[in-house]
């Protein structure tokens, strides 16, 4: 048992280790490509991502529009206003917040986006007034109608977060320019029409990070190899990431239970309470299919609190839970996650590109692709009660371990 634990955890840090050198490859190459081909259409202007003062007078005037809370999405959005301060576009110091209040305070974007609209943040850019919309609350028509007497007057930029978002602003046509970051697939799901020959969109730029379940699916499966995986869908099954699950059912060779659940209000207590229970029940039902492994996609459980009763089920059979994101999730109780997207340098990626754009350079003609080398979290206590495949090669190569010891 112990050689085939020990050999398990070699063949990962070799897979690991050479497939993090092709990422790395992987962007540098796209980088490399994206610049030099648009390099012939942009003039030297266009390429440049330093601050300068806008035309006219005044300040470009930003506008955010998101689902719900969300805290990765407050990390993310943190991590863009830094690459924005380290271009020089937000003076220095000037952020109201740090990642670490953030952290400790579980400040929403919309709680960021109303102390940005208040802090003087320079000479360069500010946030508009009653600019930020969530769709999950807001009414799509009342959002539609305000970005679009908005756009062009006292709006310059739209930034919005996730699948969602995305699609409902470039399906607007306004005649501003709008970026969105960590949508699980914006290709498919039509924000663009590609990420490798511009946008297709003019006005129109996503970050695009590749096929990521596909790739978190390979590294779970490589480490303790499953027969029958267990899903739970939220509302549209490509922002979960369904057709990456699917493509890699079929290469890995394991078969897929999906669950759906229906969108549904999430707002209030009493919403909150009976769609945690449903999700739980929907669990309890996932144990029965003889599932060996379960995997937490995007939007599922937003409220980190109520994860350990859910995944209790799960554990009281010694099925390992594999999470899709936030790191969080991993403390709260998950088991483990392959984390494939770098924050930080995703954040100067997306600085670069407005900075990119307020020197006038067309959005849609922006490189998308992002490709971060992959982070592993793992819940030290909770493969311990499992009894997943642990040892020292494993744990060397863990960015960070959760115990309760």
């Amino acid at each position: 048992m112990k050689k085939s634990k020990k050999m398990t955890a070699m063949i990962l840090v070799l897979c690991l280790a050479m497939l993090a050198m092709v990422f790395m490859s992987a962007c540098s190459e796209s980088a490399d490509t994206g610049n030099a081909s648009e390099t012939a259409a942009m003039d030297e202007n266009q390429l440049d991502n330093t601050p300068h003062a806008k035309e006219g007078g005044g300040k470009y005037r930003l506008a955010y529009v998101d689902y719900d809370e969300y805290m990765p999405a407050s990390r993310q959005f943190y991590y863009i206003l830094a690459g924005l301060e380290e271009l020089g576009w937000i003076e220095k110091g000037s952020l109201p917040f740090s990642i670490a209040s953030i952290e400790a305070n579980k400040l929403s974007t919309k709680n960021m986006y109303d102390m940005l609209r208040l802090a003087d943040l320079g000479d360069y850019i500010e946030f508009a007034d009653d600019a930020f919309y969530y769709l999950g609350y807001d009414d799509e028509k009342d959002i539609k109608a305000d970005l679009k007497a908005r756009a062009g007057k006292d709006i310059d930029l739209v930034i919005t977060f996730g699948t969602s978002a995305g699609v409902l602003v470039s399906g607007m046509d306004l005649p501003v320019p709008m970026i969105d970051f960590s949508a699980t697939d914006p290709v498919a799901s039509g924000i663009i029409e590609s990420s490798t020959e511009g946008s297709g969109k003019p006005n129109v730029w996503a970050q695009v990070e590749p096929s990521v379940p596909l790739r978190q699916l390979k590294y779970y499966h490589s480490i303790q190899p499953f027969n029958k995986l267990g899903i739970i869908v939220y509302g549209d099954e490509t922002i979960s990431g369904v057709p990456d699950i699917m493509a890699s059912a079929k290469e890995e060779g394991f078969e897929v239970v999906k669950y759906n659940i229906k969108e549904q209000p999430r707002e209030t207590d009493e919403e909150l309470a009976a769609y945690y229970d449903l999700v739980e029940d929907k669990m309890k039902d996932m144990v029965k299919e003889d599932v060996d492994a379960f995997f937490v996609t995007i939007d599922l459980v937003n409220d980190y609190d109520q994860l350990p009763r859910m995944l209790e089920h799960f554990y009281e059979k010694n099925i390992p839970v594999y999470m899709m994101d936030d790191v969080e999730t991993v403390k709260a109780g998950g088991l483990m996650l392959i984390l494939a997207s770098d924050l930080e340098n995703v954040g100067r990626f997306i600085a670069d590109v407005i900075g990119k754009i307020f020197n006038g350079a067309e959005a849609g003609s922006l490189p998308c692709v992002y490709t971060s080398s992959p982070g592993i979290y793992l819940n030290y206590s909770v493969a311990k009660r499992i009894e997943y495949p642990v040892d020292f090669e494993l744990l060397t190569v863990c960015d960070k371990i959760f115990t309760e010891e």
